[in-house]
């Protein structure tokens, strides 16, 4: 097999591009790392077979391993995490970044050429002088969801897919991926084109709400970023409030708190338990995190409830697994995975672009992640 000579400083960008240092990377290469420095040197010439492991292992177009000179480096989100003790963001969490940062770049060259393919971006704006929860007043009016609305949809599970459809509404492009180490992230491109991604791995659709609204509150305040919740950071605390504000009016709370605890002392703080608050997280559909924070915040609940109360309410019980079956309606479909992923917007989005011929299959093929041949039947998959 024969060698390719490749630029040594291209392959220390990829590395560097995917977040690894030079030990770990050799490891996911199941090289050493003397042997990795010898490539990014120069020393050595890699075969064609090591630089397409290299590819798949890095999750980076083999193309772009050959380029004569590494491409400047990219500047990411910022990162407002502190829960998670900044941990260094993982290679699926860079590629979700990556993926959608490149969406949002060629739907803002689409509507250099032509506008009407594109979705205007119809979001408000604050201030984190402002009341988090004035200003989640005011933007749930922009959405236009009534509490009674909002109660009767059937559960979190569908809860989740309106809220997202609204949030789509508003021209905002949503995302869920699995990022091990983070909540969610938002990214802004030229105050035009917005987007949400969610952390498809949170334990719960009530806690995938929650970070669908926290970053939309990013949004709004034109802070955009890499998000892990934590009360510890003054721009997350504000997201945080802004969330649990929007998804649990206090009017509405009020009428709820009566209805679930009758006996209360309206006079003083009450201390709430675990079975009150799941009650109260089912009636607005929204996580137990959620409806703690909202609880104290309004002072229904003492200072301190929030930290002291939420720790293992929103972790799934532990099931026995399922046996496999043999029935495909049992699994979803390529289809349904990839519009979930991407979010119907931003679907619905390439297929038009695609029907103008404003891009081409290949090109739409890349940005949805199927097959040209899918394409009808996702967008049968859209009109559901």
């Amino acid at each position: 097999m024969a060698k390719v000579p490749v630029n040594g400083r291209v392959l220390e960008w990829a590395r560097q591009t995917r977040g690894l240092k030079l030990a770990p990377a050799a490891e996911l290469l199941n090289i050493s790392s003397a042997e990795l420095q010898a490539y990014e040197s120069g020393e050595k010439q890699p075969l064609i077979g090591f630089l397409r492991e290299m590819s798949r292992r890095y999750r980076i177009n083999f193309t772009s391993l050959l380029m004569p000179e590494p491409l400047p480096p990219v500047k990411r989100p910022t990162d407002h995490r502190s829960r998670f003790s900044r941990r260094p963001l993982s290679i699926d969490t860079l590629v979700a970044i990556e993926e959608v940062s490149d969406a949002l770049e060629t739907f803002a060259d689409i509507a250099s050429e032509m506008p009407r393919i594109i979705p205007k971006l119809r979001i408000g704006r604050a201030k984190l002088e402002e009341n988090p929860a004035k200003v989640a007043a005011r933007e749930r009016v922009r959405f236009g969801v009534s509490f009674a609305q909002q109660r009767s949809w059937k559960g979190a599970a569908q809860a989740r897919v309106r809220w997202r459809e609204k949030m789509e509404e508003r021209g905002v492009f949503t995302y869920m991926h699995k990022l091990p180490e983070l909540s969610g992230f938002s990214i802004l491109h030229d105050e035009e084109f917005a987007a949400i991604c969610v952390n498809d791995l949170e334990p719960t659709d009530g806690a995938k709400i929650f970070t669908l609204l926290h970053e939309y509150c990013h949004l709004l305040l034109r802070n955009a970023g890499i998000s892990d919740q934590s009360d510890r950071s003054k721009v997350e605390r504000y997201c945080n409030r802004f969330a649990a504000a929007f998804l649990i009016p206090k009017a509405n709370l009020l009428e709820a708190v009566s209805e679930v605890v009758p006996d209360r002392d309206a006079a003083s703080p009450y201390d709430f338990s675990d079975s009150h608050v799941k009650r109260l997280s089912g009636i607005f559909r929204v996580s137990n995190r959620a409806m703690a924070l909202r609880l104290e915040r309004t002072g229904l609940a003492p200072a301190g409830f929030y930290g002291k109360r939420t720790g293992a309410w929103d972790i799934p019980k532990v099931v026995e697994p399922k046996p496999q079956s043999n029935n495909k309606k049992s699994k979803p479909s390529a289809i349904n995975i990839a519009v979930k992923r991407i979010g119907k917007l931003h679907a619905h989005t390439v297929l038009e672009a695609v029907r103008l011929n404003a891009i081409n299959s290949f090109d739409a093929s890349e940005l949805i992640g199927l097959q040209p041949s899918t394409f009808p039947k996702v967008e049968a998959q859209l009109l559901k």
